[in-house]
């Protein structure tokens, strides 16, 4: 998925988040890793081409534990007199 990306800083050219480099405040990427970060830090993200975007991760799941909660059993020794 090839996106267009708009820095917050109008104009701004040079190297932005993980290298990716600006031009007139636009970049353009397909690194998920890079596309995921702008969106939430405030870049203006944009779809360039038809392929699909890339299933999201998981989410992890909430198993019960295994072990059970509390404190293992006490081995001191205790003398019989």
């Amino acid at each position: 998925m090839l996106v267009r990306i708009t820095a917050p800083v109008p104009g701004f050219t040079g190297e932005g988040p993980a290298g990716l480099t600006f031009t007139d405040g636009v970049a353009e990427t397909s690194d998920i890793a890079v596309i995921g970060y702008c969106q939430g830090a405030g870049y203006v993200v944009e779809r360039l081409d038809d392929s699909p975007a890339p299933p999201p991760d998981p989410q992890p799941t909430n198993a019960p534990q295994t072990k059970p909660a509390g404190r293992s059993p006490s081995r001191s020794k205790t003398k019989e007199e």
